[in-house]
């Protein structure tokens, strides 16, 4: 009798851990976040388009997302100039689980060489379901009296898929 009952007893012991096995391998776990795709396009909009064609295109562009804290400047060699609006495309890769991106530049660097490019305006918030995010930034010139030019860019449209 005693060993029937503990006999029994393991059986449950048993059944129970198999049981609780079988959920531990069954349950999904959650996906990573994937990585999110930008298609970007910076726009320097109060350009001189006489003379110097340095000026006709931002002469640094970087790209700064959250969270985590990310930012990289966006090499030339992957950008694509757009010779109807003087812009440049381009289209990077942004960490997973990112929820809002901006971007700084600096626009007439060809006469300017001690600019600052800086973000002006709010970041594009990036909802949790998006996998590309296609935006376009506007970004003007100023001199700062006595000082530098600065450069602020703020998004002009944006779109999610």
């Amino acid at each position: 009798m005693i060993a029937g009952n503990l006999i029994r007893r393991a059986l449950a012991v048993g059944t129970m851990l198999a049981t609780t096995a079988a959920m531990v391998v069954t349950t999904q776990q959650p996906a990573a976040a994937s990585a999110l795709t930008l298609n970007g396009t910076v726009d320097c909009l109060n350009v001189n388009y006489s003379g110097d064609t340095r000026d006709w295109y931002a002469s640094y562009v970087a790209v700064s997302s959250s969270p985590p804290s990310y930012s990289v400047t966006v090499p030339y060699s992957s950008m694509v100039a757009n010779p109807a609006n003087h812009s440049w495309s381009f289209t990077i890769s942004l960490p997973g689980g990112s929820t809002s991106v901006s971007v700084s530049a600096i626009c007439s660097g060809g006469h300017q060489a001690d600019q600052v490019g800086w973000t002006n305006g709010p970041a594009i918030s990036i909802p949790s379901w998006a996998t590309t995010l296609n935006a376009t930034w506007g970004c003007y010139t100023q001199q700062v009296y006595p000082g530098p030019y600065i450069t602020g860019c703020s998004a002009q449209s944006y779109s999610y898929s």
